[in-house]
């Protein structure tokens, strides 16, 4: 999954990227830099089945985090020629990280200005293709293209009225016609609120007061101290844990913000463990088994034999296969099973 970050300068997308990567990137400095990082899902199953299968290596799922320059704060007023438009069209989603820690912050007024620059450089994207390909469907005679070109059309009339193409009625097959463009508009977005510290007693009214702009499927809402986050991210997992134990908390915001980007995108993961590795997996909400086998290795999907499947709790409780057999807990699945979150799978094949 890659995930930008994005966001007005002084919000404090530098201190949440820091803050997921564990990086000491400068911030605060307007610097129009662009940060990278592959950062590693934190997932306690992943932890836990690592201990009890003894295994030699534990390999977490990741995400790549885009701290992205280009937004420039001016709204409808923007150029919507973003500094890097290039890695931004190819982000999954985006976190739109606004300010909620300075007294005189306004994080609805922000996320507005963002959504207008992200309207206008996909408006500008489809102005830029639309003569040259209706001059093409004129001069070649085929209309193979035709439907695309009635998508630019609709998708054009929609941000000519400040509308994000997410919330346009596109079918999968009219989602995929448009999937060349990339359009900005169309990724899911996670409105990140970055609070203050004395903010931090009041997450739950904060959320129930943003909550018109969560849109299923489309926009959620995640609040995250990035400062207090971003200190966090310079201690051992022990030092985390412990802390966040004195406080009660079960998990971190960054840990929340992560698994709310996972729901966003409509992803789910699932684990093979053993003495040689445990390993979680990302693929998305609905997959078959062997759409999973095929994550590991193609020759798993294309000779897919059987699936033996265990839930997590189940495989924590019980321990073994063997035990888990005898209870009836391990279940064999054939093609047609949908994988689900958390099951830990032996993949049977044959090439």
């Amino acid at each position: 999954m890659k995930l930008g970050i994005i966001g007005l300068p002084q919000s404090g997308k530098t201190t949440l990227f820091n803050a997921a990567s564990g990086q000491e990137v400068a911030v605060g400095d307007y610097s129009r830099a662009i940060h990278r990082a592959i950062v590693k899902v934190p997932d306690q199953r992943a932890d836990n089945l690592h201990v009890l299968s003894d295994s030699k290596k534990l390999t977490h799922a990741e995400i790549e985090f885009l701290d992205s320059s280009g937004f420039t704060g001016k709204g409808k007023k923007s150029t919507g020629e973003l500094g890097n438009m290039a890695d931004l069209r190819l982000m999954d989603a985006f976190a739109i990280v606004a300010d909620y820690f300075n007294p005189d912050a306004t994080p609805e007024q922000d996320f507005t200005a963002v959504a207008d620059e992200m309207i206008l450089a996909d408006l500008i994207l489809i102005e830029n293709n639309f003569d040259k390909l209706e001059r093409s469907i004129k001069m070649t005679g085929k209309h193979d293209r035709a439907r695309e070109l009635e998508l630019l059309k609709l998708c054009k009339e929609a941000l000519e009225n400040e509308k994000m193409l997410s919330e346009i009625e596109l079918s999968e097959s009219d989602k995929k016609e448009l999937r060349g463009y990339c359009f900005l508009t169309l990724k899911p977005q996670l409105i990140v609120l970055n609070i203050s510290e004395d903010k931090l007693t009041d997450t739950e009214t904060i959320e129930n007061d943003f909550s018109k702009f969560r849109k299923e499927n489309i926009r959620e809402i995640s609040i995250i101290c990035g400062k207090l986050q971003m200190e966090l991210a310079q201690l051992s997992d022990e030092e985390q844990r412990e802390f966040l134990n004195d406080l009660n908390i079960k998990y971190s915001a960054l840990e929340r913000f992560i698994q709310k980007s996972y729901d966003l995108l409509g992803l789910v993961s699932f684990f093979t463990t053993g003495p040689p590795e445990t390993r979680a997996w990302t693929i998305k909400k609905g997959s078959t088994a062997p759409k999973a086998a095929g994550v590991i290795h193609t020759d798993f999907e294309r000779g897919f034999i059987r699936a033996e499947v265990a839930t997590y709790e189940n495989y924590m409780e019980y321990k073994t296969l063997p035990a888990l057999n005898s209870a009836a807990k391990l279940h064999v699945e054939g093609k047609e099973y949908i994988v689900k979150n958390g099951d830990v799978i032996l993949f049977l094949f044959n090439v």
